[in-house]
């Protein structure tokens, strides 16, 4: 992989660097503008690379659902690099608990549905599956693997009630949804057909919601019974929870081989 000046200089057309919002074992990600647009741009590292991240496959899914606004604009993507550059959003990481929780849970919900409502190529890469396996042949050999067997088993499980696959984001965490007068929902590198009581259930998990606006976000959803059951919610919450483990374990891995100590050269 370039260095990052070397990455930096690969980029085409008017491109300054900005400030570092963020960093983690996957990226780096800065302010920037790109073709006089304010910008975002993520230089991947080399675990990313090793978890098969595809990001010309983000770059499209943005590009097709561009006219929804619900995502940045993807501007530009370079995945032999590991670049990507979208256009900046402003806004705030979305809280619930206020006094306007009925509507923001209704508004999310009618958001989320939205993104369970796109369609897309038949043939797509099944991503989700393609993580789950990449994540079992990580640990496959390690003490480690009873986990995953914990995590495969209860997932294979929760598909059994038949419910369609549908599009996913597939990583609704509190850093990945901005609020400004709309839901913006960010990092859409593992999205791909999933049950769609993944995201319901990493909603519910991670912004701890309660009955109340479980119950509000289901209005919002249009009201689906089946999947807003807070038994299959629960079990749905203990998946995510040991994929969570699974996947910490899995960037530890990663991040302990020689080739990947100098992260982002």
């Amino acid at each position: 992989m370039l260095s990052l000046t070397e990455r930096i200089a690969s980029i085409p057309g008017e491109f300054v660097l900005g400030y570092k919002l963020s960093r983690s074992a996957i990226s780096e990600v800065f302010l920037c503008t790109f073709n006089n647009l304010n910008a975002v741009i993520r230089f991947d590292s080399l675990c990313a690379a090793s978890l098969v991240i595809d990001r010309q496959n983000e770059f499209t899914l943005l590009k097709n659902i561009q006219y929804l606004d619900i995502a940045p604009k993807a501007l530009y993507v370079d995945p032999t690099n590991g670049i990507s550059i979208w256009e900046y959003v402003q806004g705030q990481e979305a809280t619930f608990h206020t006094t306007d929780t009925k509507q923001s849970m209704r508004s999310l919900g009618k958001s989320l549905r939205t993104i369970h409502s796109i369609a897309i190529p038949e043939h797509s890469a099944d991503i989700f599956s393609n993580s789950m396996n990449l994540y079992h042949g990580l640990l496959e050999h390690t003490s480690d693997v009873d986990l995953f067997n914990k995590a495969s088993n209860l997932y294979n499980e929760l598909l059994q009630d038949d419910v369609s696959k549908v599009l996913s984001h597939n990583d609704l965490h509190k850093k990945n949804i901005l609020w400004n007068d709309a839901f913006y929902f960010l990092d859409w590198e593992y999205a791909g057909m999933n049950h769609p009581c993944f995201d319901i259930a990493s909603l519910v998990k991670n912004f701890e919601l309660n009955e109340k606006e479980i119950n509000e976000l289901s209005i919002g959803y249009c009201l689906n019974a089946e999947l807003f059951n807070q038994e299959k919610l629960n079990k749905w919450i203990e998946f995510i929870r040991y994929l969570d483990e699974v996947w910490e374990l899995c960037i530890l891995k990663l991040s302990s081989k020689p080739e990947s100590k100098n992260k982002f050269s």
